[in-house]
């Protein structure tokens, strides 16, 4: 009874896991590079998603940072600010992180206009998606784990 037990804990898991990684999606999170990245990781080097993930949110906190920096000066530094934009919405695009690279880009956008207001105002839907990003890819990977511990094997999503 409890190998039953065990299988349908697994089955939960696995669907659970299923929903949130396709929500990922159809909430514009991630998009079509997320699962190009995920078909390079395989048994040599189980660890490459999380890695390459981990990697893009200590630099793109980094980078936010810094461009937060920057609009507390007297005078908002837009071009220093751009270059810093170009360089994360490049890394956003690389492992898929959609509304990331979108916040990004109006965020530029706002910079052209030399509208403080509206630069605000971008800077925060940006740190708001990526703070959406990095909690919802810790979810994803903590339900990784989850099903690895009960014996189960992730879902391959498409």
């Amino acid at each position: 009874m409890r190998v039953i037990g065990r299988a349908m804990d697994v089955n939960r898991l696995q669907h659970n896991y299923s929903n949130h990684f396709l929500s990922l999606f159809d909430e514009g999170i991630l998009n079509q590079q997320f699962k190009e990245l995920r078909l390079l990781q395989d048994e040599n080097n189980p660890t490459f998603l999380f890695d390459v993930v981990s990697l893009f949110t200590e630099n793109a906190r980094t980078s936010i940072n810094e461009i937060r920096s920057y609009c507390n000066q007297p005078a908002t530094d837009y071009m220093r600010i751009k270059a810093l934009l170009l360089r994360l919405k490049g890394s956003s695009q690389s492992v898929g992180a959609q509304n990331v690279e979108i916040a990004c880009e109006n965020l530029r956008n706002a910079c052209d206009g030399y509208d403080l207001q509206n630069f605000l105002s971008c800077m925060e839907q940006l740190n708001l998606e990526f703070l959406k990003f990095k909690t919802k890819l810790e979810t994803l990977f903590r339900m990784e784990q989850q099903i690895e511990a009960a014996g189960g094997s992730i879902p391959k999503m498409q």
